[in-house]
């Protein structure tokens, strides 16, 4: 039981991070991109408890990154990669644009 507990708070976890992370994001694309990848990651965990528990009917879902399934894997993995790589903050980036708003003043 300590274990379940244990994953399913991880799993909160990362979804808060990620959700906390877009707060400072202005870009539209950029917030339902990642909005939609957590939603996809956070939904599949859940139905997947859910079914575990018996409290939805059996869906065949794997639990993201722990039920064994190859393809459920690869997927997630591609899902994850492309949710860190538009959430990844460049802080040379935001001062090359500073610099630049600056010497136009």
């Amino acid at each position: 039981m300590i274990a379940c507990i244990a994953i399913a708070i991880l799993y909160l976890a990362i979804i808060v991070r990620v959700l906390v992370r877009l707060l400072d994001e202005e870009d539209s694309f950029l917030i339902l991109a990642v909005a939609g990848l957590i939603a996809q990651f956070g939904g599949q965990a859940t139905i997947n408890m859910a079914v575990n528990t018996q409290l939805f009917p059996s869906k065949g879902m794997t639990l993201p990154f722990i039920s064994y399934g190859g393809s459920s894997f690869i997927a997630l993995s591609i899902g994850m990669g492309l949710l860190l790589s538009l959430t990844r903050r460049n802080p040379y980036a935001a001062r090359v644009s500073m610099t630049r708003n600056w010497n136009k003043k």
